[in-house]
């Protein structure tokens, strides 16, 4: 979800409430007349900052990194990541309200996903079946999304009534599908009887990594 222009999270922002300030809807923001940043996107007709020609250009470089306001380039990343396609914020709420048909959305056809706590790889198709039937009814929020040289990490907790889990997310990202999805829990579990029962996925297979490289 694009939540500004310049790359900064708004939801993430205590004067979003407090100013009634928005990015996207509003004309210009509470702190003065007009956002350079938000201007000149506007005016080029951009949704934000990644989409542009110039991007990063001198004025969102100097913002990213002002010592007061700036927040160390991070809105700069988080403008890359939009500018792939791939929505974190997306993807993690279909993750945790087991929403099959948007999950398919995200991958591409020959994708591996893998499990590292539970030792397991999945197809596509597998990991959506063991997500979506995974027993109790959950929700999610992003904690952190930063970019990678090939795709985005993805910090998210997962919750329900009775309890809560924090998974770190490594996907590699072509076009802006996910090739590969690498997912670490914050607690490691035996693979359930009720996945087992499902005959589905197959012990990690890591690919060999040559030493003289």
């Amino acid at each position: 979800m694009i939540e500004s222009r310049c790359g900064l999270i708004c939801s993430t922002c205590e004067f979003r409430e407090t100013m009634n300030c928005d990015c996207i809807t509003k004309d210009k923001p509470f702190w003065a007349d007009f956002c350079p940043v938000k201007n000149c996107c506007e005016g080029r007709r951009h949704e934000h900052c990644g989409q542009c020609e110039d991007f990063p250009c001198k004025i969102l470089i100097q913002i990213a990194y002002d010592e007061e306001v700036g927040d160390n380039g991070k809105c700069i990343e988080m403008c890359r990541i939009w500018a792939t396609g791939f929505d974190a914020k997306k993807f993690i709420s279909a993750v945790a309200i087991q929403d099959a048909h948007a999950l398919q959305t995200y991958f591409a056809p020959n994708a591996v996903i893998c499990r590292h706590c539970s030792n397991e790889q999945f197809t596509v198709a597998e990991y959506i079946r063991a997500n979506c039937e995974y027993p109790g009814s959950w929700n999610g929020e992003i904690r952190r999304v930063d970019k990678t040289h090939d795709g985005v990490v993805i910090v998210a907790k997962i919750f329900s009534a009775d309890m809560a889990v924090f998974v770190t997310s490594f996907a590699t990202l072509e076009e802006g599908k996910i090739t590969r999805l690498d997912e670490y829990y914050s607690f490691c579990e035996e693979i359930p009887q009720w996945r087992q029962n499902m005959k589905i996925g197959k012990p990690i297979q890591n690919e060999r990594i040559d030493s003289n490289e």
